[in-house]
Order: structure tokens, then sequence, then C-alpha cells
């Protein structure tokens, strides 16, 4: 055998091998790529709910990238209302009303954090610590001076969970004086206290920086650990919110917040269960 037809032969069986493994290989199963069908999640936030979960919901969005998460800021009850009357899939609330007569809408509730209302000062101000008692006579408009300095009332509009939170902690559910400055937003209230020397108000203590005092009560300065025992006597319960209990993404965005989903939540939620 010539050596042209050994290697005519070797090139044959080299080709008919290769032929073999492709045919093999089409043979195999292939793997399966499924693409989700992209779908919009919209979560109504009060205002206090936001600071905590900025970083979830941009986890969340990561997490599941065919998800894209529309949220809405507003107060606590224009969240709840953007919850019933269907603009939203789910809400975070900071505070929850009791239901109204005659209301047949079922809104499921699961506490997810625990936030403090933080009594804030102008940096100038005589008032260094406040009881409750002087809480309530000062937002009751019946202690007007400290220390010879007049007193400003700063409190929230109608509809702020802040504003529900501390009158029903501080003043059994009445209303704070018809004098009192009222400020539109968590942001508003520590611009306004922090230009305006006498002034006191309240606010989410995530709300809270430098340019304005927070003051302790009855001793106790609101710090992680006592809104999470409960010795800070201003303290409340923030919620997640559905119509019903959550179904479909608004349910994997539930169970995703519950867990622990965003560096601060987590923090307050492991910290709320202590």
């Amino acid at each position: 055998m010539t050596f042209r037809l050994q290697l005519a032969r070797r090139r044959l069986w080299l080709f008919c091998l290769l032929l073999l493994l492709l045919l093999v290989s089409a043979c195999a199963p292939q793997p399966v790529t499924v693409t989700r069908e992209p779908v919009t999640l919209r979560v109504a936030i009060a205002d206090s709910c936001e600071p905590l979960v900025e970083g979830a919901t941009d986890g969340y969005e990561v997490s599941r990238p065919w998800v894209t998460v529309e949220t809405q800021v507003f107060n606590t009850t224009l969240a709840e209302r953007a919850l019933r009357e269907g603009g939203a899939d789910v809400a975070l609330l900071s505070w929850i009303w009791d239901s109204e007569d005659g209301d047949d809408v079922s809104v499921w509730t699961e506490g997810f954090a625990r936030d403090g209302v933080a009594v804030i000062v102008h940096p100038e101000s005589p008032v260094r610590e406040v009881g409750m008692a002087q809480l309530r006579e000062i937002f009751r408009g019946r202690l007007q001076e400290w220390d010879g300095t007049v007193l400003t009332v700063v409190s929230r509009e109608e509809g702020s969970g802040t504003r529900a939170a501390f009158e029903s902690i501080v003043l059994g559910g009445e209303s704070a004086t018809l004098n009192a400055v009222v400020m539109p937003s968590s942001d508003a209230t520590v611009e306004y206290v922090a230009s305006t020397p006498g002034a006191i108000g309240y606010v989410s203590t995530e709300y809270v920086d430098e340019a304005v005092r927070v003051l302790p009560v009855e001793g106790i300065p609101p710090t992680r650990q006592t809104i999470n025992n409960g010795s800070y006597p201003l303290w409340r319960q923030l919620y997640l919110a559905s119509i019903g209990e959550p179904a479909g993404e608004a349910r994997e965005f539930s169970q995703y917040l519950l867990s622990g989903g965003g560096t601060e939540v987590q923090a307050h939620s492991s910290a709320a269960d202590d």
C-alpha cells in the first residue's frame, strides 16, 4: 500500500469520526433557556419608610432583573389610598388606622421594622430634654415658653403617619394646638426647625440630621436599641400592606422584604426581633 493511499484512508477515517461526533452532539439534550416576561411592581411608600427601603428596592431589581420596581412617595394616608384604589400593588405604611365602617376592602398588613418619632429643636434651644407630660402641654399650646424663649410648635399635615403616631402616643389621639406650624413633609419639618429659634417639632428618626438637636424623652434618647426594645416611648411599627394576602410578584417582594432584603431593612428588622 502506498503512502498516499494510507494518508487518504486516514483522512477519510478522521472525517467520519468528526461527522459521528457532530451527529451525537446534535442529538444530545440542549439546555433550555427561559426568557422571563418583563414585570412591573408598583410600590406606594410613606415618606417615613423611604430611607429604610431604598436599598431594598434596588437590591430586588438586581436579584430579579426582569422586574421593574416603580415607587411613589406619599404621606401614609395617600399611600394607603393608592393601594386601595388600585394604583399600587404593595404599600409601605408608617401607621395603620382603624377600618371605617362599611369598608369591604380587606387590607393585609405585616410589620417589617420599627421606627422612632424624634422630638427635635433648634440647635440653640434652651430645651435639653423633655418628659411626656411636658410634651403634651407644649403641643396642646399650654406651655408656650421655656427659660425665656417662646416656643414654636411644629407639626405635620393631616394624613401623616408620623403625626398620627405622635398624637396617639403623646396627645391621646387629640390634635396639636391650632397655633402649630404645619409642615408637608419630614424634610420640610427638619429644615423649618433648623432655621427657627424656639421651634420644637417631631420627625421619623430616619430624617434627623446635624442641623437640629434631638431631645431625650423621659431621659431616653431615640437610638436603634431603645426603639427596638421599647424603652424609648415614641416608637411605632412600620407595615407592609396589600389588598388581601399578596400574590405573584407582590408576594415575592413581600417575602424578600420580610426576610431582610436590603441592608437597612435587615438591620432594623433583625434588631426589632430581639
